[in-house]
Parts: structure tokens; sequence; C-alpha cells
């Protein structure tokens, strides 16, 4: 009488293998460089002005100007404050708020997210002269903060995601 044996793959054989394939498989993934590709001669190509790159921003690091009355509208998301109005902020996250010291501002904010958001104005380490917003965490509601500029206004921020949620604020 002849036995045949079989070889019967387990869980544990089964789970190495797969593990070893996806980590083949996504090798090729892990190549994070997304500048442009050096020459024949290892040089980096010369930037020929055609395509966008992060220094064109400068809105980033100037901030935008704000015409003194101008009202300010903002999209709240637990990661970020998106700019809404006026037209130049539009899209900007966290954008950089360039302000006329003694000068009315509104800022109105929506809630983007159904997260719960408020909005503080803040020196260095604080909130400034009670400048809080509402509480607002129903998706598309909005609340609505109005001030005069002071130089000791450093930045706009959630209280709830201050990590993420925070907007510079320049008083000249």
């Amino acid at each position: 009488m002849t036995v045949r044996q079989t070889r019967r793959f387990g869980r544990r054989t089964f789970t190495i293998t797969l593990g070893s394939a996806l980590a083949v498989g996504l090798a090729g993934c892990a190549d994070d460089t997304d500048g442009p590709e050096p020459d024949d001669d290892g040089d980096e190509p010369e930037d020929d002005g055609d395509e966008p790159d992060d220094d064109d921003d400068a809105g980033d690091t100037d901030g935008y100007e704000i015409d003194a009355g101008t009202e300010i509208v903002l999209d709240g998301y637990s990661t970020h404050w998106e700019g809404l109005e006026p037209s130049e902020i539009e899209g900007e996250e966290n954008p950089t708020l360039v302000l006329e010291a003694g000068e009315e501002y509104t800022i109105e904010w929506v809630n983007a997210d159904g997260v719960l958001h408020d909005l503080q104005i803040w020196d260095d380490d604080d909130v400034v002269d009670d400048l809080v917003s509402d509480e607002v965490e129903e998706e598309g509601e909005s609340a609505t903060l109005e001030f005069e500029a002071s130089e000791e206004m450093a930045s706009y921020v959630c209280s709830y995601h201050q990590a993420q949620q925070i907007g510079d604020l320049v008083v000249e």
C-alpha cells in the first residue's frame, strides 16, 4: 500500500506569504521624491519658470492685506481654517491676515465638518480681550467675531484644535 503525503498550507504560512508579497509589491511605492529627476550627469535640472513651486506662494509668507471693514469668511475644519472671503484668501489654508491697528474687522466662520469649533483671537500666549466666538458644532452653522485690531494680536485659533486650526495675524 502506498501512502500519499500532501502538504497543506496553514494560516501562518498563508499570512507570511501574503505579507512578503505585499512588501515586495509595495516597495516601489515608497519612493517619496517629488522633485525633478537628475540629469544624466547627476545634476538637478534648472527651473525654467514654467512649473509653480512652493516658493511662489507669497501669501504664505507675507500674508494677505485685509482692508478695514472687510468681512473675512473662513471654513472651519478640525485640520485647518480655509479662506473663503475676500477672494484673495479663497482656498488658502490658515491664511496669514495682515490687518491695520485701530481698524474694525469681522471674522465669520462656518462649521465645515460637523465637529465642535470656536474662534479665538490670541496674543503670543492667550486670548486677547475676551475675543472668543460662540461655539458651533452643527455643520453649516456659523459664528461671527467683531473686533478692533491691535498690535498684541498674533493669531486666530480654534481652542479645540490648536495645533492645526491656527492662522497668523499681523497687525501693522
